[in-house]
């Protein structure tokens, strides 16, 4: 018997002539969850470049190239501004985010505090440097000792020693420890939003619960499909209730990853459109470029039979209204 997963793949193909139209029209995305720092990933000026090309309305990037993310961002927008200009089209947005975790070392909320009122519009709790993470998807070689090479993978080590490696955001009572409970603080009085990056089901409980005593409502978690975090719909279910949302992200439905479409417009549905967004995750080079990599979800989701308004909702209704964005 051939699986579920190609019968519904074929079916897809076969349907596209229905929105052939409209399966690549990414007019006023948004992509909240974007990595390009050059080097090993994408230039942040291509991305910016082709998302204006593509008629985004903004990117919020996870990682950016060196320096203060903010001061980056702030001449990048500047140099996609004229270009945009002499080309006659409208700019995408360039939104910087603060990683804590990356690079791997303490929490130190002044850096925090120093990135939100330099101007940052996202914040991520610690990623693939978690404790969590590490324990579940190992992770490179020089975290674990200076000597070794940060391109030498390390497999997934027990939870003992991911706890010596990778960070971990509650105290020995299993309470937020207080540079963390500061940062919610931080990012809700200045309208920024969070990640729960990588971190385990405990800490991303006591986030919510912090989350929610103070009614911050500009959280989300990225890649809930993820092997990572083990989260099937009841999960979304409850974390949507508590006013998190999700950012799917290229990576889930590529080879890397694989995700079943049709298991992701599902779950999508039974949850609500209005609780996920749209985000590449992508930019390097087992997988696409930014807007490259949004296009292929979004066209994957539009030709598993996801409407326009459904489509609109998780492109850009959900991410304007949590980034704010006006206009």
């Amino acid at each position: 018997m051939v699986s579920r997963r190609v019968v519904r793949s074929y079916q897809a193909r076969y349907s596209l002539g229905a929105n052939k139209a409209t399966i690549n029209d990414l007019t006023d995305a948004i992509d909240v969850h974007a990595h390009a720092r050059g080097d090993d990933e994408e230039e942040p000026l291509h991305a910016a470049q082709e998302a204006t090309r593509a008629g985004w309305k903004a990117i919020l990037f996870k990682g950016i190239s060196p320096g203060r993310p903010w001061e980056v961002a702030r001449q990048l927008q500047d140099d996609v501004d004229r270009w945009a200009e002499r080309q006659g089209l409208r700019p995408v947005k360039c939104l910087p985010a603060y990683i804590i975790g990356i690079p791997l070392k303490p929490i130190d909320f002044a850096h925090i505090k120093a990135a939100v009122e330099g101007g940052v519009k996202g914040v991520w709790m610690p990623p693939v440097t978690s404790a969590w993470s590490i324990s579940r998807l190992g992770g490179r070689g020089n975290w674990f000792d200076e000597r070794r090479r940060p391109d030498e993978p390390v497999p997934p080590v027990v939870w003992e020693e991911a706890l010596k490696t990778g960070l971990y955001v509650l105290d020995d009572h299993g309470r937020l420890l207080p540079a963390i409970r500061d940062t919610v603080r931080l990012v809700a009085d200045h309208g920024v939003t969070l990640s729960f990056g990588h971190l385990s089901p405990q800490e991303m409980d006591a986030l919510a619960e912090e989350i929610g005593a103070i009614g911050y409502t500009r959280a989300f978690l990225d890649h809930p499909f993820s092997e990572v975090f083990e989260l099937d719909v009841p999960k979304l279910t409850r974390w949507a209730d508590a006013g998190v949302r999700f950012a799917l992200t290229w990576d889930e439905l590529s080879p890397l990853l694989g995700v079943d479409p049709q298991d992701m417009l599902a779950a999508i549905r039974a949850v609500g459109p209005e609780c996920f967004m749209l985000s590449s995750d992508a930019g390097i080079p087992l997988l696409p470029p930014t807007v490259e990599a949004y296009r292929l979800l979004a066209a994957t989701l539009r030709a598993y039979r996801m409407t326009e308004p459904e489509i609109r909702q998780v492109m850009t209704g959900s991410a304007k209204e949590m980034l704010n964005l006006s206009s």
